[in-house]
C-alpha cells in the first residue's frame, strides 16, 4: 500500500509543480497584440445611416501613413452620443501611427483650423474597430464623446461613398 500512495503522491506533487510552471509562463508571455499591418485600410464610422468619418491607412516600409476624413460640424449628446453631423467634410492628413498597449495612436494635422487631435484606434476584430479622441482641441464645456464604430471597408468602396 506504501508504493502506491508514494507513487500517487509523486503524481499529484508533479502535476502541482507542472500547473503552477505553466502558470507562470503563461503570465509571463507577452500578450498578442495588433501590428501596425493589421491596420491598414479604409475603415468608416456611420451614424443616422451615412458615413460621416473615415480614416484610410496605408502600411509600407514598416510605418501606416493616411488620412482622417470627418464631418466639421458634430453635435453631441451629453452622455457623448452622436446627435447631429453637418455636411461639410474636413480632411487631416495623420502625422505619426504609433502602436502603445491600448491600440494604434494617431496624431492628426487639420491644416484648415491649425490644431492637432489624437486619437486611439482599437481593433475589436478583422473588420471592424473603435476610434476615441484622446486629445482634441474643443471649446470649454464640450462634452467627452463615445468611441466611435469603425467597419473596415474595400478602399474602392470609400471613394464611392463621398
Amino acid at each position: 500500500m506504501r508504493p502506491a500512495l508514494s507513487v500517487a503522491m509523486f503524481i499529484i506533487l508533479s502535476t502541482a509543480a507542472w500547473a503552477q510552471s505553466m502558470t507562470q509562463a503563461m503570465q509571463n508571455a507577452p500578450t498578442r497584440e495588433s501590428s501596425l499591418a493589421e491596420y491598414a485600410g479604409a475603415w468608416i464610422g456611420r451614424s443616422e445611416g451615412r458615413v460621416w468619418f473615415t480614416v484610410r491607412l496605408t502600411y509600407r516600409d514598416g510605418q501606416l501613413t493616411g488620412t482622417l476624413q470627418r464631418a466639421r460640424d458634430v453635435q453631441f449628446s451629453s452622455q457623448g452620443d452622436v446627435i447631429s453631423i453637418g455636411g461639410e467634410q474636413s480632411t487631416s492628413s495623420i502625422e505619426a501611427a504609433q502602436m502603445t498597449g491600448d491600440g494604434l495612436l494617431l496624431s492628426v494635422n487639420d491644416p484648415g483650423a491649425q490644431s492637432h487631435d489624437r486619437y486611439l484606434m482599437r481593433l475589436t476584430s478583422e473588420a471592424t474597430a473603435e476610434i476615441d479622441i484622446v486629445a482634441r482641441s474643443a471649446s470649454p464645456g464640450m462634452s467627452r464623446p463615445k468611441p466611435w464604430k469603425l467597419t473596415k471597408v474595400a478602399p474602392n468602396a470609400v471613394s464611392r461613398i463621398h
